[in-house]
């Protein structure tokens, strides 16, 4: 096992929707404390006002996930990012949101450089039609790209398993045979990801599997294969969506701040 320096303060973008606020707990229970991006501060205080933080803090930066000012602001004294956040279902907002985050990120991020962990979802090489899933993949292209640090876990079905299905299981090239997840065993994921070399540079998709829980993360990370040093897609990934099909937004986002430019 080879541990990278172990953050002090992990920014979530996403930190108060429900695999959020699990990422919190378990950033806590592994003795890091968190940052919050919300545009409600007051709300997402509320909402953490009975966690017990031991000598760890929860703090929450007023701000917009989609506005590089703001994150940047967020950033100070940051040392990963981890980013659960979404668009409500049907609202329309996925380029905004869903994509519109990752750009916003490096931007704010200037020459920083620090490990960057993005939730995105299982399915994003098989659904072009989607218009979210199209995105999340655009997404996760950029962050690819960017040269910085990264993994990226797409969990499988939320509130699908059973009882019995508590065992972590990390799978490559998302393959159309897809399962459950329990959003217990997605935030820790994401959080073992902020400090163990062995997921750098890695797209996995994640389920829960029957079994007892996962202990020895560092193992089931090396058990799977980096990307391929400046590909857009992950390891083993279907090579659709073209770039020449692209929107113009993608093709001059990847110039900005990845292998484009």
């Amino acid at each position: 096992m080879s541990f990278m320096m172990k953050p002090d303060r992990v920014l979530v973008l996403g930190g108060t929707g429900s695999v959020g606020r699990l990422v919190v707990q378990a950033l806590l229970n592994h003795d890091i404390s968190a940052r919050l991006l919300s545009r409600d501060p007051r709300k997402a205080k509320r909402m953490f006002a009975t966690t017990d933080t031991g000598t760890n803090t929860i703090d929450i930066a007023g701000g917009d996930l989609m506005n590089p000012a703001t994150i940047a602001d967020a950033l100070d004294h940051v040392n990963a990012v981890i980013l659960t956040h979404g668009a409500p279902h049907n609202s329309g907002e996925y380029e905004s949101v869903d994509y519109g985050a990752i750009p916003a990120l490096l931007e704010a991020l200037g020459k920083k450089t620090i490990p960057i962990v993005l939730m995105s979802s299982i399915g994003v090489t098989h659904n072009d039609a989607i218009e979210l899933l199209t995105w999340k993949r655009r997404g996760e292209r950029l962050l690819r790209s960017s040269g910085l640090p990264y993994t990226i876990i797409r969990p499988g079905w939320f509130d699908a398993g059973t009882a019995e299905e508590q065992h972590a299981e990390l799978r490559q090239g998302d393959s159309t045979e897809y399962g459950s997840v329990r959003r217990v065993d997605v935030a820790e994921a994401l959080v073992q990801a902020t400090f163990l070399s062995e997921a750098l540079y890695r797209t996995v998709e994640l389920f829960s599997v029957e079994g007892p829980p996962l202990e020895d993360w560092a193992n089931a990370f090396n058990t799977t294969a980096p990307d391929a040093a400046g590909a857009l897609d992950g390891i083993n990934d279907k090579t659709t969506l073209q770039l020449d099909r692209e929107p113009h937004r993608i093709i001059d986002d990847l110039y900005k701040f990845g292998s484009m430019k």
